[in-house]
């Protein structure tokens, strides 16, 4: 037990450590964008000529399928950042991973996420009260469109529903990462596409996606591998699963399988 705390707890200090240039640049960029919206930076003018822009092609008789009806593709993509259908996903996604692992971590981390959701989003779109796309001034109290609550939903729901799952395989947890960022980029694409958001609105819901996010899987990340106290059970060793697939941890904390070398030549010690 001693050899197998020492080998695994630098992976799992990597697994769990946040990118600080992820937090930073999520959090300037944020500044930057709601300050802009509020005194009346240069931005607000590179919105309004990327939606000129995009609703040429959008009115075109070319384009106008994509969006031009409830069931066109980009319709249905700006729906998946309905809360009646991210936040489910998310409660799935989390509910499988702790059952499977008997630990209440991705419970904690998907409810903190969507927590943080609703105490940042709904007032800061209260307090800023953009109007949206060709809409008039918004009413004191009501909500505005700055930033974008469907594409902060998607991405903070969807992303953890990935993230929370820590023992995929290497290609399967990069494959499913690549496929939620791609989902997320043309989520606020369609938004933008169907004239619901300005395109600054959906960059800033990005941006509060990453903090978000960060901040949910804290609540998730293991205890110290090397304290005396763990008693190193399943969901702790699955929790803590690095990304790289070079360490397999089975449900048995009993059995673990180590990876010597990454080749296929790789010899294997049990």
């Amino acid at each position: 037990m001693d050899h197998y705390r020492a080998a695994t707890a630098a992976p799992l200090r990597r697994t769990w450590r946040r990118p600080a240039w992820l937090v930073t640049g999520g959090l300037l960029i944020l500044a930057l964008l709601t300050v802009n919206v509020l005194a009346g930076g240069p931005l607000v003018g590179v919105d309004r000529r990327i939606r000129a822009a995009v609703q040429a092609q959008a009115d075109s008789a070319t384009w106008a399928w994509v969006g031009d009806s409830w069931h066109a593709p980009a319709r249905l993509l700006a729906e998946l950042g309905n809360s009646q259908i991210a936040v489910p996903v998310l409660a799935l996604s989390a509910l499988f991973v702790a059952l499977r692992h008997r630990s209440l971590r991705p419970l904690l981390a998907a409810a903190a996420g969507v927590a943080l959701l609703l105490v940042t989003v709904i007032p800061a779109k209260i307090l800023i009260a953009r109007p949206g796309p060709g809409q008039p001034p918004v009413v004191p109290g009501h909500i505005g469109v700055f930033p974008s609550g469907h594409t902060t939903t998607a991405g903070v729901c969807f992303a953890l529903a990935v993230l929370l799952a820590p023992d995929l395989p290497a290609r399967t947890r990069r494959a499913a990462v690549a496929v939620m960022a791609a989902l997320c980029f043309l989520i606020g694409g369609a938004l933008v596409w169907c004239d619901f958001h300005w395109f600054t609105d959906v960059v800033a819901g990005w941006a509060l996606t990453a903090l978000i996010v960060m901040a949910a899987l804290r609540l998730a990340r293991p205890r110290s591998a090397g304290r005396s106290g763990n008693s190193g059970t399943g969901s702790d060793a699955v929790a803590g699963e690095v990304a790289d697939g070079t360490r397999e941890v089975t449900d048995d904390p009993a059995r673990v399988t180590t990876w010597a070398g990454s080749g296929s030549g790789g010899a294997r010690a049990r």
